[in-house]
């Protein structure tokens, strides 16, 4: 007799991208083993343990973009690399569940832009099975913010390069794709890493954060005018180097084809995502706080449940 399950998972052979971005076939047992000891080696580093590690295959189809789609994938996933340790094993755990909702996100973005499976099947089948309903809800309205960008860079690459031409300030990338990943990096540096490991406390007023928010893009929108206010914003985005230097780029084409459209797309997912602040955590001395109904913040705690995944409690 023999255990049909076994068998499959000998038999059906996989490609994995390794740690150096190079794909290879191997074994499904085989993968699966090499996860494991993957995820257990960061469960350490981050200080907790698990019992069992849950893991959930998204088999993609064999077609031309399939490679492109898991090169985007893997870069976009590596963006959630810790320079810096835990302070304690609640942090460690939060840090864990920031790598595993960009790991939905490096599954999610590329496939608004390159289609291999169907949104709905994606996000019913597969991400509403494995991440939380809100944290769902915020990815969605993250990556398609981050598409409109991703679209805006497409086609906005040769008057970019142009731009930095013309202002003497060289162009480092290969693509438009990694100066798309450079901007997620940066981002992801600003506003998790440093948020969380920042030794003074961080509690910041959302609706002063909204506001903020809201009026950068007013003024990406030419609702703000004047030259005091223009030239404001405009070195804003100067000093912000290549995070800042695309939208100086191409927000004079806002009127113009294809540029109109795309601007539209963009203004339109950025406005819908200013709802993710309410999202955004406090912190204080290495430890999470969120806000309940009352407005008041409260320390919150990471728990490791029976089946490898994570929960949050009011402590």
């Amino acid at each position: 007799m023999f255990n049909l399950t076994d068998l499959i998972l000998d038999e059906t052979i996989i490609e994995i991208v390794d740690p150096h971005g190079c794909g290879r076939e191997v074994p499904l047992r085989q993968a699966l083993l090499l996860a494991q000891a993957q995820a257990l080696a960061s469960d350490k580093t981050l200080k907790y343990s698990r019992n069992r590690i849950p893991f959930k295959f998204i088999l993609l189809p064999e077609l031309p973009q399939t490679a492109d789609f898991l090169r985007l994938a893997q870069a976009i996933r590596d963006i959630a690399s810790f320079d810096v340790a835990p302070e304690n094993q609640n942090q460690g755990i939060w840090m864990r569940c920031v790598q595993f909702y960009w790991q939905a996100k490096s599954i999610l973005l590329p496939n608004k832009i390159f289609k291999l499976i169907p949104d709905q099947t994606l996000v019913d089948g597969y991400l509403s099975q494995i991440i939380a309903p809100q944290a769902l809800a915020n990815l969605l309205l993250e990556t398609d913010a981050d598409k409109a960008f991703y679209d805006l860079l497409s086609a906005g690459e040769s008057e970019i390069i142009s731009w930095a031409k013309a202002k003497g300030i060289d162009y480092p990338f290969n693509s438009f794709q990694e100066l798309f990943i450079y901007i997620l990096k940066d981002r992801f540096l600003r506003s998790v890493q440093e948020e969380a490991f920042n030794l003074a406390p961080s509690w910041s007023n959302k609706r002063a954060q909204k506001e903020h928010y809201c009026r950068w893009l007013k003024f990406l929108s030419d609702i703000y005018s004047g030259e005091a206010i223009e030239k404001e914003y405009c070195q804003v985005l100067m000093d912000m180097g290549w995070s800042g230097y695309p939208l100086l780029a191409l927000r004079s084409k806002k009127t113009q084809k294809p540029w109109k459209q795309l601007w539209k797309s963009y203004l339109k997912t950025h406005r819908a995502a200013v709802k993710l602040i309410d999202s955004n955590l406090y912190w204080k001395n290495s430890i999470p706080h969120q806000t309940k109904q009352t407005n008041q913040r409260l320390p919150i705690q990471g728990v490791v449940t029976d089946e490898g995944y994570f929960d949050w409690v009011w402590r």
